[in-house]
């Protein structure tokens, strides 16, 4: 499930999985960034400027094009903090929105993963871009995101 809120001037999202796979596994995996090509719904046309990295650090840069509403832009994201096996968040430095940070948390259950996902954002005009347009297009991304990652850890 994936809930919104806002507080604070910022929309949030939140949205929690548990995957059947060991928490080494799962962060490796999502710390792969090419991995971001097998995660991202094709109507995006998300691509990775190369060169593309092998793994994510603090301090990384990495730019991508994407399409969205037949808009073609840039996005290049910062990873402001990282602890392996435990969370990575990665910051929009440039791209559509007025702020964007997104965490990826991951905590050992057993012998599985509970990966959570939380964003804080911003955009422009606010409320009614958020409810017109933003809020339906990020349900769908993580959905399908959702739908990959499940596909991608079945055992």
């Amino acid at each position: 499930m994936i809930n919104f809120s806002k507080k604070d001037g910022f929309f949030h999202l939140e949205t929690n999985l548990l995957i059947n796979e060991e928490i080494e596994a799962v962060f490796n995996f999502f710390e792969t960034p090419k991995n971001l090509n097998l995660i991202t719904p094709n109507w995006l046309n998300f691509k990775i400027k190369p060169p593309i990295p092998n793994n994510t650090y603090e301090n990384q840069e990495i730019e991508y094009k994407l399409s969205l509403h037949k808009i073609r832009f840039t996005w290049r994201s910062r990873i402001i903090a990282y602890k392996k096996n435990v969370y990575f968040c990665d910051k929009q430095i440039k791209g559509p929105y007025l702020f964007w940070e997104h965490y990826h948390f991951f905590t050992k259950k057993d012998d599985k993963t509970l990966m959570t996902d939380k964003v804080n954002y911003k955009v422009l005009f606010g409320s009614l871009t958020n409810r017109i347009l933003v809020k339906r297009d990020l349900n769908k991304i993580f959905e399908y995101r959702r739908k990959k990652i499940k596909e991608i850890f079945i055992k």
